[in-house]
């Protein structure tokens, strides 16, 4: 099944803060985001679901990418500002368990390339953000 989701690429100086998953033994990365609920435009969601899961308040700026694939459409939203604590909340929270974790992460952007990221289309356009 594919479902429509937003995320947002939050960049403070030299790091981005990503969603570290450890499920059933597999360790990757995505970006904070989530589904797209029904009536609700992508720009929505994405400020949605960046309070939930992170805690913070964003101010979004524009389109970053989207990704579009077997799994999802995405539309991906680069941040423009963001404040708050940062926190895990909504469902990743609930959902924590031994074989399901969510940790959110600050990577530095020289570390980007040796992790497994999703969507790869995703961390190569950050990486490139990240050089130019």
């Amino acid at each position: 099944m594919v479902y429509n989701r937003a995320a947002v690429i939050i960049i403070d100086k030299d790091k981005v803060l990503l969603l570290h998953r450890i499920k059933k033994g597999k360790d990757y990365y995505v970006i904070p985001g989530g589904t797209i609920e029904e009536d609700e435009k992508p720009e929505e969601a994405a400020v949605r679901e960046i309070k939930e899961e992170t805690n913070f308040d964003i101010e979004l700026g524009e389109v970053f990418c989207r990704v579009n694939d077997f799994m999802h459409n995405g539309t991906y939203f680069l941040a423009k500002k963001f404040s708050g604590e940062l926190r895990l909340g909504g469902p990743e929270l609930q959902r924590v368990n031994d074989n399901n974790q969510y940790h959110l992460e600050w990577v530095h952007k020289k570390d980007l390339q040796k992790l497994l990221l999703y969507p790869k289309e995703v961390k190569e356009k950050i990486m490139d953000y990240f050089s130019s």
